[in-house]
């Protein structure tokens, strides 16, 4: 059975989020938008949108009739009933509570966005059982987080992808083509998806004769801005109408920069460097991923390499995230266990760097605290028995779930350092963060062992971490990861790595070198993640801490 998740859309939640939604409308491209309420709510209803951040927003019609036909987007200042009497109205939608009692009726996404202004609802226990059952519907029960969510004054959340994934997940690949009216869709990949049979799997599914189908397989492992910019070249002069990516981390990355490209008619994908300044962008867009770690299915994040600055460029806005994504277990069981267990630990990351850096959020903690159980029950198990379904689809739903989270809250040092490990030495970014792991949670220690100490049961079971004295229970959860490291080289004759120095090319040789660690430590600080790691970090702490993996 192939089930299908509801996208989150984007959620605005806490102090002064209606002019955050003025700054949301404007990255759409939003020209005209209408407000409508009831009439109960008109008085509260005008002053929110006299609070709406947007040009011209004096001119926001407030009204309890039908919007005008020529407005494009629509706010719904209400609750439940409001979002139902509208439901037939396809135009894109806000929806802004506008009391306690609208929120309580809310469990399910009702629209693109979701502005909760705490000017409007203020009841801590309804906020936090509006975000359980948010979170529980949107994760299809999985993300059941024990004890008190942690709220803090604002947030944002986005997820615009929605989800498929079984067993044969891939089956709905063409009413999905159909429904976004794509005729030529260009399909990315690598030589190792074609050579593992995945690519003729994908093409099998769309091979009724009413596609017209170009194919790129040739994207490096790391893919590059130049690897862009020449595939968007080739979309244009083949007049294709949509992008397929079926691959790991590398060739999903490399379609989010095609994707970029080619919906902003750009030339060069430097240009769009940096954080939230990629506005809509129009063009079909369906992953596929073949590995259990990066989510880059539904994160809004891609890491590209310069080729001419040999360093990792950072590409973040919910404008990148896919319209679909498509998880099929049969897609990863061919995935070697070095690669089931290193892309397993790139999801254990996120999910833990989700849950400890600065920008946390109560629905990333969910996301993360749900990963991290999936993981702990069925990475191991993946590596033993490779075509296992069961650990196979969990492993995936893992990954995604990760993915979810740290796209909210972001990531700290252990990406702050691995992708420069990466990028200098050319090394597979999952090994990067199985070694690096460890030893940037005890760097941030005294900043996060309240929050380790919570994820103990997460990661060992809630048996075993209640036998646990409470003051142990934070380095616990290190030393789990440690094991947990140790099991999967063991399981993996040696492959998976503990330490810098295990991490060797194609013939054995070693990949990362104490005189490569200035280079690292340098690049690494103009890393965009490193400011939302929970200690400050310079150079000679990023020298300390390659030290300690070697």
């Amino acid at each position: 059975m192939t089930e299908n998740f509801r996208p989150a859309g984007t959620i605005l939640f806490g102090r002064n989020m209606l002019d955050q939604l003025g700054y949301e409308m404007k990255l759409r491209g939003i020209r005209k938008p209408a407000m409508l309420t009831l009439p109960d709510f008109m008085k509260k209803a005008v002053k929110a949108a006299g609070r709406i951040n947007f040009p011209d927003s004096g001119f926001i019609t407030v009204s309890t009739e039908e919007p005008p036909r020529d407005s494009d987007f629509l706010i719904l200042a209400g609750g439940k009933a409001l979002s139902d009497m509208h439901a037939g109205d396809k135009r894109p939608r806000a929806l802004i509570p506008l009391s306690d009692e609208h929120l309580s009726e809310l469990y399910e996404p009702l629209s693109d966005l979701l502005v909760v202004d705490s000017r409007y609802v203020s009841d801590s226990r309804v906020m936090e059982k509006f975000l359980r059952e948010f979170v529980f519907s949107i994760s299809a029960g999985r993300a059941q987080m024990p004890g008190k969510l942690h709220i803090p004054p604002s947030f944002t959340f986005s997820c615009r992808t929605e989800l498929f994934a079984g067993d044969k997940a891939l089956e709905v690949l063409p009413d999905l083509l159909k429904k976004k009216g794509v005729r030529r869709p260009l399909i990315l990949c690598d030589r190792g998806i074609e050579a593992a049979g995945l690519l003729h799997l994908l093409m099998d599914e769309i091979s009724d004769g009413s596609l017209k189908t170009d194919v790129f397989k040739n994207i490096p492992r790391d893919s590059s801005t130049g690897v862009v910019n020449n595939i968007s070249r080739l979309y244009r002069e083949r007049e294709n109408d949509g992008i397929i990516a079926i691959g790991g981390g590398s060739v999903l990355d490399t379609g989010k920069g095609v994707y970029l490209n080619v919906s902003l008619n750009a030339a060069e994908l430097r240009e769009w460097e940096g954080s939230n300044r990629i506005p809509e962008l129009s063009t079909p867009f369906i992953a596929v991923p073949t590995t259990s770690g990066t989510g880059s299915e539904v994160t809004k994040a891609a890491v590209i390499s310069d080729d001419e600055q040999n360093r990792k460029i950072l590409f973040i806005s919910p404008n990148l995230q896919p319209d679909y994504g498509i998880l099929d277990s049969r897609l990863t069981e061919s995935l070697p266990p070095f690669l089931t267990s290193i892309t397993g630990m790139d999801a254990l990351s996120h999910a833990l760097e989700a849950f400890t850096c600065l920008g946390k959020n109560p629905i990333s903690d969910q996301m993360a605290w749900a990963a991290v159980e999936l993981i702990r029950d069925h990475l191991t198990e993946a590596v033993e028995n490779p075509g296992n379904t069961i650990h196979r689809r969990n492993l995936a739903l893992a990954s995604n779930l990760a993915g979810q989270a740290f796209s909210s809250s972001m990531v700290g040092m252990v990406h702050t350092i691995g992708h420069s490990v990466g990028a200098v030495c050319h090394v597979p970014h999952g090994s990067c963060m199985s070694v690096l792991l460890p030893p940037s949670l005890e760097y941030n220690f005294k900043r996060i062992e309240p929050l380790l100490a919570q994820l103990l049961p997460a990661l060992v079971g809630e048996k075993t971490a209640g036998g646990i004295p409470e003051e142990e229970k934070a380095r616990e959860s290190i030393k789990a990861l440690r094991t947990m490291n140790r099991v999967l080289k063991e399981k993996t004759s040696g492959r998976h790595p503990e330490k810098l120095r295990d991490i060797t090319g194609p013939n054995g040789e070693r990949s990362v070198c104490p005189e490569d660690f200035p280079e690292i430590a340098r690049t690494a600080l103009g890393d965009a993640s490193i400011i939302y790691n929970p200690e400050e970090l310079d150079y000679e702490d990023i020298i300390g801490v390659l030290k300690k993996s070697y």
